[in-house]
């Protein structure tokens, strides 16, 4: 069994609120970047077909 290492768990404790928010916006901004993206490519090509 590995030994507890405190140190390592003190930085998980002080970093995963900063980094776990960061990383939520990050996934949602790309999210909404990547549907108006593909919305506008299928408005484009509806509008070439038509």
């Amino acid at each position: 069994m590995k030994k507890f290492n405190s140190s390592m768990f003190l930085q998980w404790i002080v970093f995963m609120p900063l980094l776990l928010p960061l990383a939520v916006v990050s996934g949602a901004f790309d999210g909404i970047k990547r549907v108006f993206e593909q919305a506008t490519s299928d408005i484009i090509e509806k509008e070439i077909i038509s």
